[in-house]
């Protein structure tokens, strides 16, 4: 299992996003609102299961030296599966734009994002080996910290094809996302990136979160 130089390993990344929200009268203070999908079945991946978005196949577009970069993935994710890119999905053809992440091609809530510093945080939480796969995985958390993106481009976040169900979380809802870390119908490296992402978000969400607590234990 350790010999990944010596075997077939391809490689995830995924990560828990959370949106910054304004109080509102109808419901309540300022949070974060956590986005969790059902994978279709007609991924190659988990189908069927439940898991964080973005979730992809790390791997090169255009540029194989750049994109090398777990960060690169994980923009190209949200671009393709939250904000309506697909034109950068890799399972639909060839890429034919030199320079796909061209700050020219983005969409409008990626543009928004990426033009002023402190906007958006790409935190990673974790590696591992999965032992059910065999494949490696690079979770992360990507927080939108500006809560002006919510009232801004909230609506136009919609998942794409590899999703049949997307379903949001407030993080003072501490009951609800109890129960969601229970559910069973969790993919293993969902739950994985899931669990990090949380505990993450307790660390630095301040009022924001009421979060269960998540601790280690080795058996």
């Amino acid at each position: 299992m350790l010999d990944v130089g010596n075997r077939l390993c391809a490689g995830g990344v995924l990560a828990l996003t959370a949106i910054a929200r304004p109080a509102e009268v109808h419901r309540g203070p300022a949070d974060y609102v956590v986005l969790v999908q059902r994978r279709s079945g007609q991924v190659l991946n988990a189908g069927g299961r439940l898991a964080v978005i973005p979730k992809g196949f790390h791997g090169p577009m255009v540029d194989y030296r750049g994109d090398a970069r777990i960060g690169a993935t994980l923009l190209r994710e949200l671009e393709e599966e939250l904000f309506g890119r697909a034109d950068v999905d890799s399972t639909t053809g060839p890429q034919r734009a030199a320079a796909p992440m061209h700050p020219s091609r983005l969409s409008d809530p990626m543009r928004w994002l990426t033009e002023v510093p402190g906007r958006m945080r790409l935190d990673f939480t974790g590696f591992g080996l999965n032992l059910v796969s065999g494949n490696y995985e690079f979770a992360g958390l990507v927080v939108v910290e500006d809560e002006e993106f919510w009232a801004r481009f909230g609506g136009a976040i919609e998942a794409n094809w590899e999703t049949i169900g997307l379903r949001q979380f407030s993080t003072l809802d501490h009951a609800a996302l109890a129960e969601l870390v229970r559910d069973q119908g969790w993919s293993n490296e969902g739950l994985f990136a899931l669990l990090l992402g949380l505990r993450r978000l307790t660390e630095t969400g301040k009022d924001r979160v009421d979060l269960p607590e998540i601790g280690w234990e080795l058996q």
